[in-house]
């Protein structure tokens, strides 16, 4: 993720399953972080430990704050952690409006666009997923690896 001066943010990867293993972030961006739950979605605790990567890679101040746009997931609106970690670290948090994501969040429309875009053409090739090979979250890993300066060149 980059921020509006073009700092890179390393993502956070969520992995479906209760346990996580180091082999998952095999090939990742430096700096990436990963957490696991059953369900694979985000929930106030994963999302609190992003937020608190998220303020280690911005390193905001009073002069210079930053806007955070999010959708209205519980998550990140009913987490009393990130609340108070909000107001002391100089964020604005801007949430999209309910049932909007699909038309609106700015991820969706270029980032997550675009990586969709090269992984279904390396689908398409035959190159990820291949039978009796890594399992399916270590290839994301290794896909991301391989994309890692078309990504970083959105901005």
């Amino acid at each position: 993720m980059y921020g509006q001066t073009g700092h890179f943010i390393p993502p956070l990867f969520v992995f479906p399953r209760k346990i996580g293993k180091q082999e998952l972030m095999n090939g990742t961006l430096p700096g990436s972080i990963h957490a696991c739950h059953p369900s694979g979605w985000i929930e106030s605790e994963i999302f609190s430990h992003w937020f608190l990567h998220f303020i280690k890679h911005t390193k905001l101040t009073k002069e210079d704050p930053v806007i955070l746009v999010l959708d209205g997931h519980y998550s990140h609106t009913r987490n009393l952690e990130v609340s108070t970690l909000v107001r002391e670290n100089h964020v604005d948090i801007i949430c999209l409006p309910p049932h909007s994501g699909h038309k609106m969040q700015p991820l969706d429309k270029a980032f997550m666009g675009l990586l969709k875009t090269f992984y279904c053409q390396e689908i398409k090739k035959g190159s990820v997923h291949t039978q009796g090979e890594s399992s399916p979250s270590t290839k994301l890993a290794n896909y991301l690896e391989m994309h890692t300066s078309k990504l970083q060149q959105v901005k």
